[in-house]
């Protein structure tokens, strides 16, 4: 039987073990976006090479202000939840790939799903609070993410054919 919590609610298992696997995910997402943006400026995808960094900002900023607002405002809080700033982030760098690199989505996908199953199960968040984490960050980085791709679309539309843009 697992040790109750306060208030009565069991306790999470964790294993030590896989925190480092949970703490790497997302320092390599941003390695992974360097890499390409490296590779975009060796390439001479200079759209890309600049685009592919300010989009990052531009959905870090926005997961951090909603991290922020939540923390001031409480709003979580009201429904027993918690916002999860590791997931919010980790949405925003994958959504920065996905602006640039829309090919990539199934491994977004893939990746998010056992981050967060990560998350859940080591008892960092619950399911709830990463589902509505996800609600609410999901929607804003969609917008900027919609009005980002245009000039991704743009640089894909350039390319010699036979080349894949995309991913």
């Amino acid at each position: 039987m697992s040790p109750a919590m306060p208030g009565g609610v069991p306790a999470t298992p964790t294993w030590p073990a896989l925190d480092p696997v949970a703490d790497a995910v997302n320092p390599l997402l941003g390695a992974m976006l360097f890499v390409h943006a490296v590779a975009a400026f060796r390439a001479a995808r200079r759209r890309e090479a600049y685009g592919l960094p300010i989009t990052l900002v531009l959905c870090l900023a926005l997961a951090y202000g909603l991290s922020y607002l939540d923390r001031t405002l409480g709003l979580f809080a009201l429904f027993g939840l918690d916002f999860s700033t590791h997931g919010a982030v980790h949405l925003a760098a994958w959504a920065t790939l996905l602006v640039w690199h829309p090919a990539r989505w199934p491994w977004a996908l893939a990746v998010t799903l056992a981050y967060h199953a990560l998350m859940a199960v080591q008892g960092y968040h619950t399911t709830y609070d990463l589902l509505a984490t996800a609600a609410v960050v999901g929607l804003p980085l969609t917008l900027l993410g919609t009005s980002v791709r245009p000039a991704a679309r743009r640089r894909a539309d350039s390319a010699p054919s036979g080349h894949n843009a995309g991913s």
